[in-house]
């Protein structure tokens, strides 16, 4: 089953419509559409802009914007380099706009009140930690057009990076990273199936996992799995099953992560821009992701540890 959906991806025909993809939600919403990033920028009555492009493809409109003074909301990762971080970080510089990365597991209460029990030390100092966030199958084959150009290691470590950096409140000094490819290959789609990476912190070290290659027959679109192990106790999050069914026409675990992480953190961010409160998690935060990830990939490629700089 896995293998055809791809074949069947491919085989579907193409829009032969010229409307524009845009055109209905701008009819819906009453607002004009632009595919042109400059009629943005020249535009003064636009004042904060949410940039939801392809992992790969973030920096020019983000450099573009934030140089114009826009205020801007970038998801994860904020780039795919370090090199190109840095680039957005001197674009919000000259710019003087506001910049959050939108990391929005910060918002999850379950990692919320892990966040306060450590900081209240009710599980001690942190020795270690184990973090798992996959995909099914179905993500990487059907959802994403350019999931070649990205991989589990670009798509999701992102999100449980800086959930690990946030929680422990501490820094990667080093990496030391495993990826495999075999099933989205046969696909056409190059990228990683898996990739597993140790984290070492000053204080700790943390095991993260992503996989892009859970069945279909998963029941929910993700797998996310945390646990925390500290000297005097530990934390242990299941955030893909709530403990909520519905059983009806069919048997349901519906995902309820995902209503309460995405608007959140955005109505967080209106509010900094419209108080004028520098938000969090900024630049800073989404270049220490990235030089994470780029080490990953360094030591995928050459089997060694690597240590990181930023």
């Amino acid at each position: 089953m896995v293998s055809n959906i791809r074949k069947i991806l491919v085989s579907q025909p193409k829009p032969t419509t010229e409307k524009s993809p845009y055109y209905d939600i701008g009819e819906k919403y009453g607002v004009t559409y632009t595919t042109d990033l400059d009629t943005i920028v020249n535009d003064d009555r636009i004042r904060l802009v949410s940039i939801a492009t392809p992992d790969f493809a973030h920096t020019d409109p983000a450099v573009k914007m934030l140089s114009a003074g826009k205020d801007v909301l970038l998801e994860k990762p904020m780039a795919a380099s370090v090199e190109d971080c840095e680039k957005i970080l001197a674009a919000k510089a000259k710019g003087g706009g506001k910049l959050m990365i939108n990391f929005h597991n910060r918002w999850y209460p379950s990692f919320v009140k892990a966040k306060q029990s450590i900081e209240a030390g009710a599980i001690g100092g942190i020795d270690t930690a184990f973090i798992r966030l996959s995909d099914r199958i179905d993500v990487a084959a059907e959802w994403l057009s350019w999931s070649e150009k990205s991989g589990p290691h670009w798509f999701l470590f992102p999100h449980i990076v800086d959930l690990a950096i946030w929680l422990l409140d501490d820094s990667v000094c080093e990496v030391s990273a495993y990826g495999s490819k075999g099933v989205l290959s046969k696909m056409n789609i190059d990228t990683y199936d898996t990739v597993q990476a140790q984290l070492k912190f000053k204080k700790s070290v943390v095991t993260i996992e992503s996989s892009w290659i859970l069945p279909l027959s998963w029941p929910t679109i993700i797998e996310f799995k945390s646990e925390i192990y500290g000297k005097s106790g530990c934390i242990h999050m299941i955030s893909d099953n709530e403990g909520f069914v519905i059983s009806s026409d069919r048997y349901q675990v519906p995902l309820l992560l995902d209503p309460i992480t995405e608007d959140e953190p955005i109505k967080y961010f209106i509010d900094c821009v419209k108080y004028d409160v520098e938000p969090q998690p900024d630049g800073l935060a989404g270049l220490k992701v990235t030089a994470v990830i780029e080490a990953i990939e360094e030591s995928i490629k050459t089997g060694r540890k690597v240590c990181v700089e930023k």
